[in-house]
């Protein structure tokens, strides 16, 4: 999972179709550029870049279907009954693809600020679409997230799989268990070294919290948590966060772990 987060565009006047506004020079990069054969399509709020005989090419109706549940979830989970601004989304082969078109050799990402998805799309990997859309959306209609946790943990709440029923609460409660849960201020304040000691965990961890904040507390201290970042909890909440991570902790502990668990599941992430 991969974010490049730039400026925002300069709003344009909204109709009931989305709006394609014009590539960025960055986006120009990838889809202009003459050593790459792309063919494209416009799918209601997405123009799909791909290239001939690749594995999208011969599975668009898989592509659509795929992009249509993501863009209601985010949509949804962001309570914006639209997003007015049509969205540019490359879709490659594989990861050593991405390196080649992309530069970097990853399995997706977003460029919030410039209308940009990217994926690779195969029969082996498992395209986080909701995960990356969300993190696009959000950046224009919430704004730009005070915290990586909740930009993160907002974005895995969204996708919301991970290979168990009720995900980002049993992983979450299999590693309280196991007592390889990070401490909140860490997250907070040191997400980056959280993510070099494990991706996986400081990721999940951060979907249970937010899962908790949106669910229990209501969306509209979240946005406001999103927007001000951590060091307002309080006037937001009414408590402290070293309350809050108690109450989530003790919460978490009453969470089942199956009996089948397998954290080896996990070693990749969320597929």
């Amino acid at each position: 999972m991969f974010v490049l987060a730039f400026g925002i565009l300069a709003p344009v006047a909204c109709s009931q179709q989305p709006v394609f506004r014009q590539p960025t020079a960055y986006v120009r990069g990838f889809i202009a550029n003459d050593s790459i054969s792309w063919s494209s399509i416009n799918y209601k709020a997405f123009r799909l870049y791909f290239k001939e005989e690749s594995y999208a090419a011969h599975h668009l109706d898989a592509l659509e279907q795929a992009l249509d549940w993501a863009y209601y979830r985010v949509l949804s989970v962001l309570d914006v009954s639209r997003y007015p601004y049509g969205i540019y989304l490359l879709a490659v082969d594989s990861k050593e693809e991405m390196q080649q078109v992309m530069g970097y050799k990853i399995k997706g990402g977003a460029a919030p600020g410039h209308d940009l998805v990217f994926f690779v799309f195969n029969t082996h990997t498992r395209p986080q679409f909701k995960h990356e859309l969300f993190h696009l959306i959000s950046f224009e209609t919430w704004g730009p997230p005070a915290s990586r946790l909740l930009d993160e943990g907002g974005a895995c709440y969204a996708d919301n799989f991970c290979f168990y029923d009720n995900p980002m609460y049993t992983i979450n409660a299999y590693y309280a268990r196991s007592k390889q849960l990070f401490s909140l201020r860490n997250l907070v304040e040191k997400f980056e070294d959280q993510v070099k000691t494990s991706d996986v965990i400081s990721y999940i961890q951060s979907a249970g919290v937010f899962k908790y904040l949106y669910e229990k507390y209501g969306m509209n201290k979240l946005k406001s948590l999103w927007t001000l970042g951590f060091g307002h909890f309080e006037s937001i909440y009414g408590f402290s966060v070293e309350q809050f991570e108690s109450d989530w902790l003790l919460f978490i502990q009453t969470i089942p772990v199956p009996e089948d668990f397998d954290v080896g599941k996990l070693k990749e992430g969320c597929g």
